[in-house]
């Protein structure tokens, strides 16, 4: 039980504090796209959409008021099910730009994707959701990067707004930015933000229909292919945080069940001599998923410990566990506790880890776990 104990405080340690610093060693890798109009190819920008036709006008508008040059600029949109008549707003816009496509039955976003992938005739493709905006230059600067030869997907940097208007909400997702940003340094990303990210069309995988993270299928494809993906911090894209912890809770068991679904879709991920990025995704992927078991194990064997450590590593867990769930069933009397917030998505993650794994492998259905457009 000693040696489980530590193994257990060794695993949390290096996963959410030693790795992360190991990445900070790596020298910082500058993307230096040049923003010339003429060599940029022709791009369309993909958006797959489930019944939001309240707000296709505005990103629409938002996409055209972009610096990429507009005669090399498509809009493709694939209306995934919509009951909403999106249509309507297209032939009011009424330009040769835009291209929308619909079928009747809501399939999800994956299949949603390859739907799209059958359309796109340009060498470029954009993916991005229907609640976020571009800022003016995203578009062309991702462009510019991924001329490179040897770059196959670039993703831009997605900014969360709080409900008071301020960048960056959530000390959890600057967390996880960063470390993205540094295995882009390293070598290549994991996934992509689905929210902003282009790609070399012929390099497009086809994403199966019940995939949940294709944001991770289509960029490790990418990888396998010998190309690398990028993180491009100039390319920005806005989006507002989450209406509610549950909001986020159901987004992050989905994300992590896809994790289970991704090794299963991707076998070569697990080999150490297949997959370049091998130590990136045991270290920042595989063991966010056996983080809570060790969670679990590291609590159990502290009742093990001789005293006086049995007692104060007990109540140390005891009361981290107790404080983070006073801030979240009484938000109001908790606003100014010092991280109150870190601590409650650090809880909230390994309790979705659990639940992913519970739902991924008792469901029959893992379509199920979809989050609509």
């Amino acid at each position: 039980m000693i040696i489980a104990f530590f193994s257990s405080l060794f695993f949390l340690l290096y996963t959410f504090i030693g790795y992360p610093l190991l990445l900070q060693m790596v020298r910082k890798e500058q993307l230096a796209p040049s923003l010339q109009s003429n060599l940029l190819p022709d791009l369309t920008v993909v958006i797959c959409i489930y019944n939001s036709a309240n707000l296709l006008s505005q990103r629409i508008e938002n996409i055209l008021s972009s610096d990429y040059p507009k005669e090399k600029l498509n809009i493709l949109i694939i209306s995934d099910g919509s009951t909403d008549n999106p249509e309507k707003v297209i032939n009011a816009i009424s330009n040769p730009m835009i291209e929308l496509f619909s079928y009747s039955q809501n399939k999800g976003k994956s299949y949603a994707l390859a739907y799209a992938k059958t359309k796109i005739t340009t060498p470029f493709v954009a993916f991005t959701d229907i609640r976020q905006s571009f800022d003016k230059i995203a578009l062309k600067v991702l462009a510019s990067s991924l001329i490179t030869e040897n770059i196959g997907a670039v993703s831009g940097n997605l900014k969360i707004i709080s409900s008071q208007g301020n960048e960056e909400a959530g000390l959890y997702w600057r967390y996880e930015k960063a470390i993205r940003k540094k295995e882009s340094d390293l070598k290549s990303l994991l996934g992509v933000t689905g929210a902003i990210y282009m790609a070399k069309t012929e390099l497009l995988p086809n994403v199966p229909e019940d995939s949940l993270l294709d944001d991770m299928y289509i960029p490790l494809s990418i990888v396998k292919q010998g190309y690398l993906v990028k993180f491009c911090e100039q390319a920005v894209a806005y989006d507002s945080e989450s209406n509610s912890l549950e909001e986020e809770f159901s987004r992050k068991v989905r994300t992590l069940a896809g994790n289970y679904q991704l090794m299963r879709q991707l076998p070569w991920l697990l080999s150490i001599r297949q997959n370049p990025l091998f130590i990136q995704f045991v270290s920042h992927k595989v063991a966010r998923l056996v983080m809570p078991f060790s969670l679990i194990v590291l609590l159990v064997s502290s009742f093990f410990l001789p005293l006086p450590e049995r007692a104060w590593l007990i109540a140390l867990q005891l009361s981290f566990y107790g404080y983070a769930l006073f801030g979240y069933i009484a938000p109001q009397l908790s606003t100014k506790l010092p991280l109150i917030s870190t601590c409650i998505s650090f809880c909230s993650l390994n309790l979705a880890a659990l639940v992913a794994a519970w739902k991924y492998f008792t469901t029959k259905d893992i379509t199920s776990l979809w989050k609509k457009h």
